[in-house]
């Protein structure tokens, strides 16, 4: 294997790992939030809609990215919410207007 082809390799491996660590993260979001609403989190998962680079606060280029998650207050209709990272960072966390 050439040298570059192994700098690839490594990075999509560590691309992988951080994205998992992220997932893993915007699942344990949702889920706190919606024990703390009351709410059900359906299919116990959460599923990667954007990816894109940001900046932190000081300047740093890191990848944001938006899970989407679906949950219900009575077990029977499905809302949509979503947690939007910034690195390893929750920022944002919304649920739809009619969850309380």
């Amino acid at each position: 294997m050439t040298p570059l082809l192994l700098i690839l390799l490594a990075a999509l491996v560590l691309f992988w790992l951080d994205s998992m660590k992220a997932r893993d993260l915007a699942a344990a979001g949702a889920r706190d939030t919606c024990h703390q609403q009351g709410l059900q989190l359906l299919d116990a998962t959460v599923t990667l809609s954007r990816l894109g680079l940001t900046r932190t606060p000081r300047g740093h280029a890191t990848l944001a990215r938006t899970y989407r998650f679906e949950y219900s207050r009575d077990g029977a209709t499905r809302q949509t919410g979503f947690i939007r990272l910034r690195g390893h960072r929750i920022e944002t966390i919304g649920l739809a207007d009619d969850a309380g």
